[in-house]
């Protein structure tokens, strides 16, 4: 047997070869496509660092229910 590849086997070599290159592009352009608007708008919305007022406040008023020490270790 002859140990030379043929033309059918250097094409399917690099048809394989070229669709991992050309797969990979698309996964990677179908990424940003749509995985980044997305993430450009949950950072425009998002507040991680809670710069801005809340629309209502989240205030609460001071119970007294502990006011004395023996009361605020009884609560544990």
């Amino acid at each position: 047997m002859d140990e030379t590849p043929t033309f059918l086997q250097s094409a399917v070599t690099f048809l394989h070869r070229f669709g991992e290159v050309v797969g990979n592009l698309i996964l990677g352009a179908l990424y940003y496509v749509l995985l980044g608007p997305v993430a450009l708008v949950g950072r425009l919305l998002s507040d991680p660092l809670r710069t801005r007022r809340p629309a209502d406040s989240s205030f609460l008023p001071w119970q007294e229910e502990n006011d004395t020490l023996p009361e605020a270790h009884r609560q544990g």
